[in-house]
């Protein structure tokens, strides 16, 4: 843990900040190795060079006080509230200009309570730079990931022996959610996607029991167990009984794109690299009307995160990422296509994380 505030100590260094506030979510389990509740309740964790203080409710102080991290604790109760909090934090940390905050979590309300009690204090958006600590993944969390990704991968072949022709969607779902936590998910990673037909065509669809699945349809299954705290993110797409042809050529355009993508994960290339040589693939078939993502994202205590896998993009590859290669093609009123695997960037060649076959597959169940 004392090399985790050594990496944010060095972000205050680099960039020039007094300060850096977390709230609740995974920058904060990164750093403290707990979870604590993102709620109406601010809490914070303020990181000097010199000092570090936690603003927490009551109700969380026995719990932070267990992970042995050098703070000043500020408590406040629900009949006080908390501002006296931000002014007592205020007085132990000194002269402080400036604070770095993650922009894409801190609430309004947080960020109200600092400009109030800190006096002339500049809160910067510090979002990436704060995310950055999280970039490299160690060893454990490779093994967390690979575990979820073990996880995920037993929970979805077990649900292709369930399927049968005229279940419809939110009842795969269902039992795909049954085997994630049967076969030890500690969580599910986001609410799976399970779409069928023209549904699938949807990228980030909604299953219901509404749609029922039929022989000649696609079965486009994303989901990911948890493995304490660490997220895997997977995506297959199969046919039910049979594919046209027209199907069987969206697929191996997908198909042959993904594993370009994953061909140039190397450190010798940028994120940008990727993704454009990703969806080259995808922009000189028959389909190139039906792109509309971009190739991946960085994954771990977030299912998205740094970096992003995208044209423009030139943050270099480097020894320890993991990102997802997803490319995709929706054809509206039809089906859709994605396959997605979990990559870890290594010294000499991507380490594929994910091993669920990849070939096209028809689901004979009837």
């Amino acid at each position: 843990m004392n090399n985790r505030f050594q990496k944010i100590y060095q972000i205050l260094e680099n960039y020039n900040l007094d300060a850096i506030a977390l709230i609740p979510g995974s920058n904060f389990k990164y750093l403290t190795g707990a979870s604590f509740p993102l709620m109406e309740r601010p809490t914070l964790l303020i990181i000097t060079k010199n000092k570090n203080v936690a603003i927490l409710p009551s109700l969380e102080v026995d719990s932070f006080n267990q992970l042995e991290i050098q703070s000043e604790v500020i408590s406040w109760h629900d009949k006080d509230g908390y501002n006296f909090a931000f002014k007592e934090a205020n007085k132990i940390l000194g002269n402080i200009k400036n604070i770095g905050v993650e922009g894409q979590r801190i609430r309004f309300f947080e960020t109200q309570a600092l400009k109030e009690n800190f006096s002339s204090i500049e809160i910067k958006n510090s979002h990436k730079e704060i995310s950055s600590i999280r970039l490299h993944k160690s060893q454990d969390e490779i093994q967390n990931l690979s575990e979820a990704i073990r996880i995920s991968e037993q929970s979805l072949k077990n649900t292709l022996d369930y399927i049968k022709t005229g279940m419809n969607e939110l009842q795969v779902k269902q039992y795909l959610m049954q085997e994630l936590y049967k076969n030890g998910a500690q969580g599910l990673s986001f609410d799976p996607i399970v779409l069928t037909g023209k549904n699938s065509a949807m990228p980030h669809g909604h299953s219901s029991n509404k749609n029922q699945i039929n022989k000649g349809d696609t079965l486009l299954f994303d989901f990911g167990a948890t493995v304490n705290g660490y997220k895997a993110d997977i995506t297959r797409t199969l046919f039910m009984i049979e594919a046209d042809e027209y199907q069987q050529s969206a697929y191996e355009t997908v198909l042959k794109a993904n594993q370009i993508g994953i061909q140039q994960s190397k450190i010798s290339n940028t994120m940008h690299d990727i993704d454009n040589e990703t969806t080259l693939v995808l922009e000189n078939s028959n389909f190139k009307e039906f792109i509309v993502h971009k190739t991946g994202h960085g994954l771990g205590l977030d299912v998205h995160e740094d970096p992003y896998i995208v044209r423009g993009n030139k943050t270099a590859l480097e020894q320890g990422m993991v990102i997802t290669v997803e490319p995709g093609l929706y054809i509206p009123g039809k089906f859709g296509i994605r396959i997605e695997d979990d990559v870890m960037i290594d010294v000499n060649q991507p380490r594929v994380l994910t091993s669920f076959p990849k070939h096209l597959q028809i689901i004979n169940n009837e």
